[in-house]
């Protein structure tokens, strides 16, 4: 029904544009259809239908030609104008409009069927707006305002019940309910004639869940429970926020000898606070959200599959585009209300999106049940008329541009430019933005920012939506700046090139010339935020040093953008050895450089053309996508391929049809085939093993329909559709996990020790479907056991390797070719187990090697394979009955976890990494529910990420996690928390063990650490420490007497009663939060103490290095000496009994304090 609906309007859009256009809109037609309203409000049905019929046929004739483009028959037309009709005599009379349907239907004007959908349209339209107009009750009547409707409720031992008991009351008549109980009360409790509205037309299939399952009710009711809590508290501030960022921005006008100027002055300083207290607040509210309906689905099992929220659909909900969302027209309540108070939040900031749209109408409305009701398709469909949003103006623009600078997580990550940005506001009284001279129709803006040299803002209105880009231009002066970021590009892109040895690296760079590589003036270039894109860009290309940075400002905050260049020489080079030894030698293609390349496909493009119409019986052709439309300009496209903004875009796929239709398809072929694919997935597209999903985007509806039959060459089938702004080639199911496995086989060396491809990680998991088999005839007796073959196959691509069950079970592989092994340990990342290449000492000689454990760590597929070797070795004599046992029981249980959950263990630059991550949001969130239930706290021992793209989520435990669970696991007073604790070090001991020599001792040392703290007692403590002072290492005598520590305010105190240097006296440090929530600390010197304030922070310093370990740093200022704490100090005293519970108590109630740091 709801897809009839958008056809409706669609069609009577297209036949109005027409009519009015060609200005048929008689007034003998008008006059035809005012007159059957007429006729209906006095009971003259049929004279009404005959009106409506007439009215119709002579819009059709005065219009025929232009109505048979747009493909409306009169039937239509017809159908059209009686829905019309039925909506203005519902508004006065239903029970008229109905009978004026049917009467339409006997009549003929339209199908029975399509006036009972007509019906229910116009009653659910009815109803979505006609509960919100309760009419007044008679004296005496309880009223239920909001805000006391959800404190009753929310006081109830069970809100849903009670609620039923307010219901009940209300149909009954003797109390009357405010929105948004009294929409909640209808689609709970309806009266008789309310269920029949709800039961009408469409919704039959809608509502008729609600009537035979009741979980469906009490999960709505849940939904708009928690959702009205937390946006009542949100809309609150933000509203307060939004009004006080109106005040940001200045213009002035200022006299110049060349005339009157124009300037900004943006006040960023407030600006920065406003965003924090926004933020802060917003992440509170989305908290308590999930908080909430984690609190409902845990009492109510239940109701966990309508309550659960998965962030990332929820974020997609939020930023889906209009015609997507019938996409996620099977979302839950969890994910709606999730995605409803992301997507507001968004509006009321001047982000139109789809789903924003529909928050703003429906929550501010005091509608939420409605919202979470219908699919997001359907209460956009009530919304779209919400009013204005979106940015209008270029003043707008700018303090949304400086908003989003001062978003997390990018803020966090580019803090050293903001606080220059906040520098240079401070100095001026303001930020200010000088405009340059723009053209009155250009849509861009650029402003030149005073203060910070080499800046420049620029704000664009992109087409005729509601969408805006801002970005930051920095000039070459900032590459200094940055240099850390651009040397990280680089040290890693070394380290990939110089394992990437590839004698044939064109495929993969046509993939990313048909992406996200550009071809200008014969150079190619790239501008990319991403770092794993810059990093394998650049092993490829070998761009130099980045040409231009510049901070793209997002809803996610900064990102650092680089734009690089390289030679056309690079790009020939490739061609040229290629020739010679690779892809176009093996496709008979003779070219030295990319002008002679294009020419040589332009010269094979009726080859082309021929082979993607032989394709299209493979090819599943989607909604908008017109399929003549792009074969006709396919064919056009031979001569326009001297334009290199086209060329690039079609000579890789183009390439692959002519490599199908000459050599097939085999092994060599899908080499070449799957190279090209990484370079056009990791630029335009992306892979979702949630969805068992690929996705190819382009521009242009004939790039796209070329892909499409490229991909069915090679045996992959597709759909071609038009996704709005983009067509789209979509691949499902089995195709999508070979094009996921050839991603993996055919892309470059992984080294996720350095940098994350987050479309391979979903790859890996999509892909995992691999084939394990056993060459029987290959047994053979080695030293201490047995040897096989094990056969691994994937992506049409099937490779040996030995297996020896020995002391332990091995697989092993080495050869000279370094490709190859490379290979092998790609196929092996598919069958679950991570090795790595290595290559033997002093020879040319590449190998990789998993053990027991690791194997054990591989997908169900590999070990069940595993478990019938080794029993089949068992049963031929060769290895002993024991040894059987114990592989075959490790190989049955599988991977080593905790809880089911799988963590990576490493060092990087000398610290301990301990990582979970999971492309599944629901795995994350529980995980961190373990952690807290433990005893750890988010963002202090552990911390919780989806970045950039949000395809993949991380859990990260902190060194300050391990050493706290180490202490949990020895001292925790709870056993539950204890035991927990203690079976995830033991845990995280066998991986780092597996790891390596240096991890595993690295582990150590943080347990030990744990296990230390509260073991000391600082009484008593006597030493001598050695500390710098004055630029010389001074020795200090050190005995401490007495130690304690308090809460003060949102302060911890910590004094200790010491002789020092010969010295006796106390030393107070005070620690706080700064704001942004860091751990700090300070003593004061004291003039007065002997020797003065300098022999006193010689004490102090003396005295704390004593205690934690580590000397503190010293700040003069203004003729005073304070001693300044870090978190390392704070950690080193809670070694000592005495004051180690006082100061987890303050960590924990106090985490979320900030204070000034001019505390002294």
């Amino acid at each position: 029904m709801w897809h009839r609906r958008g056809e409706a309007a669609s069609t009577r859009l297209s036949a109005a544009l027409y009519s009015v256009y060609s200005g048929l809109y008689s007034e003998a037609v008008v006059s035809s259809a005012v007159s059957a309203v007429a006729l209906v409000d006095v009971g003259r049905f049929r004279e009404a239908v005959e009106y409506l019929q007439k009215a119709a046929k002579a819009l059709y004739e005065a219009a025929k030609e232009a109505f048979e483009k747009v493909k409306v028959s009169l039937q239509r037309l017809a159908e059209l104008f009686a829905e019309a009709v039925a909506r203005v005599l519902a508004r006065v009379n239903e029970h008229k409009a109905y009978l004026f349907l049917m009467a339409a239907a006997v009549a003929g004007a339209v199908a029975l069927s399509v006036a009972f959908n007509m019906w229910g349209l116009v009653e659910l339209e009815k109803l979505a707006y006609a509960v919100f107009l309760t009419p007044f009750v008679t004296a005496g009547v309880r009223e239920y305002p909001r805000e006391e409707a959800f404190n009753i409720l929310r006081s109830a031992p069970d809100p849903y019940e009670k609620f039923k008991e307010v219901a009940k009351a209300a149909n009954a008549g003797k109390v009357k309910l405010a929105e948004p109980w009294e929409s909640l009360r209808v689609l709970i409790m309806p009266r008789p004639s309310e269920e029949r509205k709800l039961m009408w037309g469409g919704g039959v299939t809608l509502y008729s869940k609600y009537l035979e399952d009741e979980k469906y009710k009490r999960a709505l009711f849940y939904a708009t429970f928690a959702l009205e809590e937390t946006f009542r508290q949100y809309r609150q501030v933000a509203e307060g926020v939004k009004k006080e960022m109106r005040n940001v921005l200045k213009v002035e006008k200022i006299s110049t000898v060349f005339g009157e100027r124009t300037i900004y002055v943006v006040d960023v300083v407030r600006l920065r606070n406003l965003v924090r207290e926004e933020e802060e607040t917003f992440q509170k509210a989305l908290e308590t959200l999930k908080k909430r309906l984690l609190e409902f689905e845990t009492k109510y099992p239940e109701l966990r599959q309508l309550l659960n929220v998965e962030g990332l659909r929820a974020k997609e909900l939020a930023e889906t585009g209009r015609t997507a969302l019938s996409k996620h027209g099977n979302v839950n309540f969890g994910v709606k209300a999730y995605a409803a108070l992301l997507a507001y939040r968004e509006f009321m900031f001047g982000v139109k999106t789809a789903y924003g749209v529909v928050a703003k109408h429906w929550l501010e409305g005091g509608k939420t049940p409605w919202l979470l009701y219908y699919t997001p398709h359907t209460a956009y469909y009530y919304a779209e008329k919400a009013g204005r949003g979106g940015i209008t103006t270029n003043d707008e623009a700018v303090v949304e541009a400086f908003r989003r600078l001062f978003l997390k997580p990018g803020a966090e990550r580019y803090s050293r430019f903001l606080d220059k940005v906040l520098e240079a506001a401070r100095q001026r009284g303001g930020l200010a933005l000088e405009p340059e001279p723009r053209e009155e129709s250009d849509k861009t803006w650029v402003f030149k920012v005073t203060g910070l040299e080499g800046v420049k803002l620029v704000v664009s209105k992109i087409g005729e939506s509601a969408s805006w880009s801002f970005v930051l231009m920095l000039d070459r002066r900032w590459r200094e700046f940055f240099r850390e970021e651009l040397g990280a590009v680089e040290r890693v892109a070394t380290t990939l090139k110089r394992r990437w040895r590839s004698e044939s690296p064109l495929p993969h760079m046509s993939g990313w010339l048909a992406s996200d590589v550009s071809i200008s003036r014969g150079e190619p270039s790239m501008s990319t935020s991403s770092f794993w894109q810059a990093v394998v860009t650049k092993a490829l290309f070998g761009w130099s040093d980045a040409v231009r940075l510049e901070l793209n400002l997002t809803l996610e905050g900064p990102k650092l953008a680089f734009l690089f260049r390289t030679s056309a020489d690079v790009l020939n080079e490739a061609i040229t050895r290629d020739a010679e030894k690779g892809w176009l030698k093996l496709l008979g293609i003779e070219a030295r450089s990319w002008r002679e390349l294009k020419h040589k496909v332009a010269e094979h493009w009726d080859m082309v053309v021929e082979a993607v119409k032989k394709r299209l019986k493979d090819v599943e052709v989607g909604s908008g996508f017109d399929l003549e439309k792009a074969l006709e300009e396919l064919e056009e496209l031979a001569s326009k391929l001297d334009d290199d903004k086209i060329a690039r875009e079609v000579v890789a796929p183009a390439l692959l049809l002519m490599q199908a239709e000459r050599l097939g398809v085999d092994e060599t072929t899908l080499r070449y085939f799957g190279a090209v694919l990484w370079g056009a997935l990791g630029g335009d597209g992306y892979v979702s093993a949630a969805m068992k999903e690929v996705g190819l985007t382009s521009g242009e509806d004939s790039v796209a329909l070329l892909w499409a039959a490229a991909l069915a060459a090679y045996g992959v089938k597709s759909r071609a559709r038009n996704a709005g702004s983009v067509f789209e080639v979509r691949i499902v199911n089995d195709d999508a996990v070979m094009l996921a496995q050839l991603y993996v086989l055919f892309g470059p060396p992984m080294l996720e020790e350095e940098l994350i491809d987050h479309r391979l990680v979903e790859a890996v998991e999509l892909g995992s479907k691999v084939s394990v088999t056993v060459d029987e005839r290959s047994w053979r007796r080695v030293k201490d056991g047995a040897a096989v073959d094990l056969y691994i196959s994937a992506g049409g691509v099937t490779r040996k390797f030995n297996l020896h069950l020995q002391e332990m079970v091995s697989l092993r592989f080495k050869s000279t070719d370094h490709e190859e092994v490379e290979l092998r340990a790609r196929l092996l990342r598919l069958a679950g187990v991570k090795v790595d290449v290595k290559m033997e000492s002093n020879r040319n000689m590449w190998h990789i090697r998993a053990t027991t454990d690791q194997l054990a760590e591989g997908n169900e597929e590999l070990r069940r394979q595993l478990v019938k070797t080794v029993e089949e070795a068992l049963r031929r004599g060769l290895i002993d009955e024991e040894k059987a046992r114990l592989w075959i029981e490790k190989f049955n249980t599988g991977v080593s976890t905790w809880r089911g959950y799988k963590f990576g263990i490493r060092l990087s630059k000398g610290a301990l990494q301990v990582k979970f991550r999971s492309t599944n949001p629901e795995n994350v969130r529980k995980l961190k529910q373990e952690l807290e239930s433990l005893g750890l706290r988010e963002d202090e021992h552990f911390t919780v990420k989806w970045p950039e793209d949000e395809k993949i989520g991380y859990i990260s435990i902190a060194t300050e996690g391990i050493t706290r669970l180490a202490y949990i696991a020895k001292y925790g007073t709870d056993e539950a928390q204890r035991l927990g604790a203690a079976s995830l070090i033991e845990h995280l001991s066998r991986k780092a063990e597996l790891a390596s020599k240096e991890v595993s001792a690295k582990l150590e040392e943080l347990i030990r650490e744990g296990e230390s703290r509260r073991s000391l007692r600082a009484e008593g403590l006597k030493t001598v420490v050695k500390i710098e002072w004055k630029g010389r290492r001074v020795e200090v005598p050190v005995e401490v007497k007495n130690i304690r520590a308090w809460e003060e305010g949102d302060k911890l105190r910590i004094a200790v009663i010491a002789v020092v240097d010969g010295i006796k006296g106390e030393w107070i440090a005070t620690f706080y939060r700064d704001d942004d929530n860091r751990i700090l600390g300070y003593t004061v010197a004291h003039a007065d103490a002997p020797g003065g304030k300098e022999e006193d922070a010689k004490r102090a310093t003396a005295l704390t290095k004593a205690l934690t370990g580590e000397e503190p740093n010293i700040i003069r200022k203004e003729g005073r000496a304070v001693i300044r704490y870090t978190r390392r100090h704070l950690e080193g005293f809670k070694k000592y009994a005495e004051v180690a519970d006082a100061i987890e108590e303050w960590e924990k109630d106090k985490k979320q304090t900030t204070s000034s740091q001019s505390k002294f």
